[in-house]
């Protein structure tokens, strides 16, 4: 696998991300019963961002440490800021990946584990990661875990898809592995991630998820440029099925911040709706 995420970590993409999933980590924990979590392709646990190839990116530079200098008070993002410890008037030396942050997040009664491909990042994870709850690393493949350890014991918890899109059937794999672990866990949250790169892709993305015809989708789309701006990336989606009350609200208002604090004037947009209702038609 070539893709090396230190060249994109802290940008407005994983900003957009990990909004969302410390917001669904945090509504499960509003009950006490012990929650499971699934971070089916991990990474590692902090990315430093004094390294060579995150300075050579700039991206963490227009995404995460802007953000802070520019929207630190807003109070959308107050729950965010805190799990990733972003003060005013500090900068980040390094970021948390999506394992951090759930381990961060876990009380005693829960558990997590991280799936992650590359042998070394899997290692750097298992280091890293310091939790009150119970987690594992496993160096394997992200979609056969979802088949091998779903459901949960727990019965709640959450489910993270972020893979790095490197193939051009990434997609259809993605979509394949999460409709046979709804299948075997229809009460779970999933929150898988995509780019968003023009207005057509966009659109193929939302439509062949709602061709699943699988009920209570929301989507999440935050671009900080046209979609058709030729940029590469030019938005950050989250598909978030079984989505916790109050989510549609919440994600309007943070990633209204968010591109706010980063994005151009006038340039991009914050799309929040339901792709699908809350029961599909017979």
């Amino acid at each position: 696998m070539n893709y090396k995420h230190i060249y994109h970590a802290g940008n407005f993409a994983d900003v957009a991300k990990h909004v969302g999933l410390v917001y669904c980590l945090g509504a499960l924990q509003r009950k006490d019963a012990a929650i499971f979590a699934l971070d089916s392709h991990a990474g590692r646990g902090y990315y430093d961002l004094q390294a060579t190839e995150a300075h050579k990116s700039g991206e963490a530079e227009r995404g995460i440490q802007r953000l802070i200098e520019t929207s630190l008070a807003a109070a959308p993002l107050a729950d965010y800021f805190a799990a990733i410890h972003a003060r005013r008037g500090k900068r980040l030396a390094s970021y948390p990946g999506s394992p951090a942050l759930i381990a961060g997040g876990l009380r005693a009664q829960d558990r997590a584990l991280f799936v992650e491909l590359v042998p070394a990042e899997a290692r750097a994870a298992e280091r890293e990661i310091e939790s009150l709850g119970r987690v594992r690393t496993e160096i394997g493949d992200g979609y056969a875990a979802l088949n091998a350890f779903l459901p949960p014991d727990e019965r709640r918890g959450l489910v993270l898809i972020d893979p790095p899109y490197e193939s051009l059937d990434e997609l259809k794999q993605m979509l394949q592995a999460f409709a046979e672990a709804y299948r075997r866990w229809p009460s779970g949250i999933y929150l898988m991630w995509y780019p968003i790169r023009s207005a057509s892709q966009r659109s193929m993305v939302h439509a062949r998820f709602a061709a699943l015809r699988i009920p209570k989708m929301l989507f999440a789309d935050l671009a900080i440029h046209p979609d058709d701006a030729g940029v590469g990336l030019a938005g950050s989606g989250l598909m978030i099925v079984n989505p916790p009350y109050g989510a549609d609200d919440y994600l309007t208002e943070a990633y209204a911040a968010i591109h706010a604090g980063i994005a151009t004037p006038g340039a991009g947009y914050v799309e929040v709706a339901r792709l699908t209702p809350e029961r599909m038609a017979q």
